[in-house]
């Protein structure tokens, strides 16, 4: 009788610890959700700064760096460009990052549009949400090339240039917009800064090198001159013999190719794939592991 007591306090005792495991943990995924966005709808004002690092894998001042650069391009292109760094997260990580950007008003200041990039540790994922000028901006094809630009900093642990790389993409697919076109499939983007000073400094060394280069020649050449005592040796002893030449123009031929028309057509166009978050509103996404 009392062993069967016994087995009976047991099986108690271990069916109210699964029970507070699982409300503990209830509470911390309710926990979770509160910290990071405070309602079911989307408001009207922005919750949250352009970079939260709930992770905290960043310090306070490669945060305070990358919170003015993200704010100054957004403001430029009046299109948010935010980061969100977490622990873990819960459900589908598409979802989870749409349901951050819609109910934390990431894009209100400009009409809903806006670009953000989670990141989370627990299971090393990342994940894109756009929305308005941000899913035309950012297409398919465009957030690969980011991405495949972030990853080395990303696998490496360097979080910081992998974000100011994030921020540097961003910046110029939203310049190619703000100028009529999206990066996408067969477009080239447009020259940076960078670009222009490596392409002005090869110019100058190509120019240089075509400059030394024949007088370098002609400088061999003219070693084998010496000076001579009198000009017996350049005189001609048939004396001078004068010719007429006469050059008459007859007739001209010209041949003329058509040149290829440009059709506006730069190799096809892979667009952005939309879908609906739980706010109803049009994302554009993707996600993948580092």
């Amino acid at each position: 009788m009392r062993k069967t007591n016994t087995k009976h306090r047991i099986k108690y005792l271990m069916s109210l610890a699964f029970a507070s495991f699982f409300l503990l943990a209830g509470s911390t995924v309710s926990m979770a959700y509160e910290e990071l966005w405070d309602y079911d709808y989307v408001p009207s004002e922005r919750q949250k700064p352009l970079v939260y690092d709930t992770a905290d894998l960043l310090s306070d001042s490669e945060e305070t760096d990358l919170l003015a650069y993200f704010e100054s391009i957004s403001s430029m292109h009046q299109c948010n460009v935010a980061v969100l760094t977490v622990d873990s997260y819960y459900g589908d990580i598409q979802a989870f990052t749409d349901d951050y950007f819609d109910y934390n008003g990431m894009g209100a200041e400009y009409g809903d549009s806006g670009i953000l990039f989670m990141i989370s540790m627990d299971d090393r994922e990342f994940c894109y949400c756009t929305d308005g000028i941000g899913n035309s901006a950012f297409t398919d094809y465009g957030k690969e090339e980011m991405t495949e630009a972030m990853l080395p900093y990303l696998s490496d642990g360097n979080y910081y240039e992998a974000l100011r790389t994030y921020g540097f993409y961003a910046d110029n697919y939203l310049q190619m917009w703000d100028e009529g076109l999206a990066y996408d499939v067969g477009v080239k983007p447009p020259k940076t800064s960078k670009d222009l000073m490596v392409g002005a400094i090869g110019s100058v060394i190509v120019g240089l090198l075509l400059a030394i280069i024949p007088i370098l020649v002609m400088k061999a050449k003219l070693n084998t001159v010496h000076m001579n005592a009198s000009a017996a040796g350049y005189q001609s002893h048939k004396g001078i013999n004068m010719t007429m030449h006469t050059d008459s123009f007859r007739t001209t031929r010209v041949t003329k190719t058509p040149r290829p028309k440009d059709t506006g057509s730069r190799g096809g166009s892979g667009g952005t794939t939309l879908h609906t978050s739980s706010s109803g509103h049009s994302h554009g996404g993707g996600h993948g592991h580092f």
